[in-house]
């Protein structure tokens, strides 16, 4: 239920002579707290406070009741209570697992088994021996790439730290860099997120970068080959980096092939992130939480993943994830699935 919060700037004046003379505002209060089942002796004991006249209240509720807008809302707030049960059911029925906040980490599965014990039930696993049998992996150095491919033009962010939304913003933060020279900056930088290549710039579809699928080994039978272009991403950035919590309209296969990223995950049907969202992105830091602002995170069930050298994460669509490099790192990551993976309309944090 909805605590009671009148609003900020304007306060309702008492004029007798003349009813339903509240604000905009203050019309809007009522019925958002009408719809999120407030008490009404809360509701008329606030305004009662704030100085309306009992008539004109009695007058404001039969008004907005009778409204067909409001008459409608109600319609449209009882059907989004009952999809809300649905979240709750999964919710307590997760928390019943013998360790509620472990992601499982396997080796040895099949293309059948992956998809039907994790990829169609929404569940995050750790492939242990998946980028073992690249090539790529133990190749993949900061010195190979330079010297592999230190001449490639690629694009990469800078200046992140003096953008608070550097990762809403990385296509004004992106320019084009030799990938050798952008190299060396990484190495000199120690820890930092002030500059990252992502899989925003696109540089795994760049032509100059193509032979580093000569070096993956895609697992048969869960990756189609004919749609690497478009459906692959390529990250290389310092220890220190960090990708802000968000969820995705896809599944992705994430490969870590150098370096250690952590990874904290909740659920989809963790509503509490939904309270507090700009699109695909949360507004809470999961590392350090503002609870006075968003105290529906305390009961988030949150799943921490260390990706080591070598490991893969599959992070199914809709799982809200925040990303942090723990040391210099190099990944890439794929959507081409054979299933289908074209879930671009769930966007439940856009309004």
């Amino acid at each position: 239920m909805r605590r009671l919060r009148p609003p900020r700037r304007r306060r309702p004046r008492a004029r007798p002579a003349a009813p339903l003379t509240l604000s905009p505002d203050w019309q809007l209060w009522i019925a958002d707290n009408l719809l999120a089942g407030a008490p009404l002796d809360e509701l008329l004991s606030t305004l009662l406070r704030h100085g309306v006249p009992r008539p004109e209240i009695d007058a404001q509720l039969s008004a907005i009741r009778a409204s067909p807008a409001f008459l409608a809302a109600q319609r449209h707030v009882r059907a989004a209570r009952r999809l809300d049960l649905v979240a709750r059911l999964h919710q307590q029925l997760d928390a019943t697992r013998s360790l509620p906040r472990a992601v499982e980490r396997v080796a040895g599965l099949d293309a059948e088994s992956f998809f039907d014990r994790y990829y169609a039930t929404n569940t995050p696993v750790v492939l242990t021996d998946v980028v073992t049998a690249w090539p790529a992996f133990g190749r993949w150095t900061p010195a190979y790439l330079k010297e592999r491919f230190g001449d490639v033009e690629v694009m990469a962010a800078f200046g992140r730290e003096s953008d608070p939304d550097y990762d809403l913003h990385t296509p004004a933060l992106s320019r084009p860099v030799r990938f050798g020279d952008f190299v060396d900056r990484v190495l000199a930088a120690g820890e930092s997120n002030d500059l990252y290549l992502v899989a925003n710039n696109r540089n795994s579809d760049r032509d100059g970068l193509r032979a580093l699928f000569d070096d993956v080994t895609l697992p048969e039978g869960w990756l189609d080959p004919a749609r690497l272009q478009g459906s692959t991403a390529f990250w290389f950035g310092p220890g220190g980096t960090v990708t802000p919590m968000h969820h995705d309209t896809s599944n992705i296969l994430f490969g870590n092939l150098y370096g250690e990223k952590r990874f904290l995950l909740v659920a989809p049907w963790d509503t509490a992130l939904l309270q507090s969202t700009r699109g695909v992105y949360s507004l809470v830091d999961p590392e350090k939480p503002d609870l006075e602002r968003f105290p529906g995170f305390a009961r988030a069930t949150v799943r921490e993943v260390v990706l080591a050298p070598g490991e893969m994460l599959f992070i199914p669509v809709g799982w809200w994830h925040h990303v942090r490099a723990l040391s210099l790192s190099i990944n890439l990551a794929f959507t081409n699935f054979v299933r289908d993976n074209a879930f671009d309309w769930f966007r439940p944090g856009e309004r």
